[in-house]
C-alpha cells in the first residue's frame, strides 16, 4: 500500500511539474533584440507582443500607489577619480542623481534599493567612487521626507541606456529610458 502511495505521489509530482512549467519552443538562433550591437548584420524583428512592465523616461519620477516616489535624472558625463572601483575595461561613464521621496505613512528602508543598467547590448558596470559619489543612503526615510544620490556605470554606449530601479523587492520594477 505505501509503494502505491509513493508512486502516485511521484506521478503527480511530476504531472504537476509539467502541467505548471512555461512552453518552450526550440530554434536554432535567438532573436536579435533592438539593442543589438552595429556588428550584428541578421537583425530581426518580432511581431509579437509582450507586457513591458513600467516605463518612465529619464528626468522623470515614478510614484507608486503608496506614496513611495523615485525619480532618475537624465545621464551625465561622469569622469572617475583615481581610485575608483569597478571601471575595468571602460572609457565611457555616466551618472544619475536620484531622488527619492517617501510619500507613504511609514519608515522606509533605502538599504533594498537596486537599480542596474543596459547600455547598447551589455550589462553596464556600477562604479563605486566615494570621492565623487559618496555613498548611498541608508537611514531610514521618515514619511515626508526625501533623499538625493549619485550612482555612476561604466557603459559601452551612453546613447542607449536603459535601468531598471526598484525600492525594495516588494515594489514593481519600473524600467527609465531616454
Amino acid at each position: 500500500m505505501m509503494k502505491k502511495i509513493a508512486g502516485l505521489g511521484l506521478c503527480l509530482t511530476a504531472l504537476a511539474m509539467t502541467a505548471c512549467g512555461v512552453p518552450a519552443s526550440h530554434s536554432d538562433s535567438a532573436r536579435t533584440g533592438v539593442n543589438a550591437g552595429s556588428t550584428n548584420e541578421s537583425a530581426q524583428t518580432s511581431t509579437s507582443t509582450s507586457a513591458r512592465g513600467v516605463d518612465a523616461a529619464f528626468g522623470s519620477a515614478y510614484t507608486w500607489d503608496d506614496g513611495l516616489s523615485v525619480e532618475v535624472g537624465a545621464p551625465e558625463t561622469f569622469t572617475p577619480g583615481a581610485y575608483a572601483a569597478s571601471t575595468e575595461g571602460y572609457d565611457q561613464f555616466v551618472a544619475f542623481t536620484v531622488r527619492i521621496v517617501n510619500g507613504t505613512s511609514e519608515n522606509w528602508d533605502p538599504s533594498m534599493f537596486y537599480a542596474t543598467l543596459q547600455s547598447g547590448n551589455q550589462e553596464a558596470s556600477r562604479v563605486f567612487d566615494s570621492e565623487q559619489l559618496g555613498n548611498t543612503p541608508s537611514t531610514s526615510l521618515l514619511p515626508g521626507r526625501e533623499v538625493e544620490f549619485t550612482m555612476a556605470y561604466g557603459v559601452n554606449d551612453p546613447a542607449d541606456l536603459v535601468m531598471e530601479v526598484a525600492p525594495d523587492f516588494s515594489y514593481q520594477n519600473v524600467i527609465f529610458h531616454s
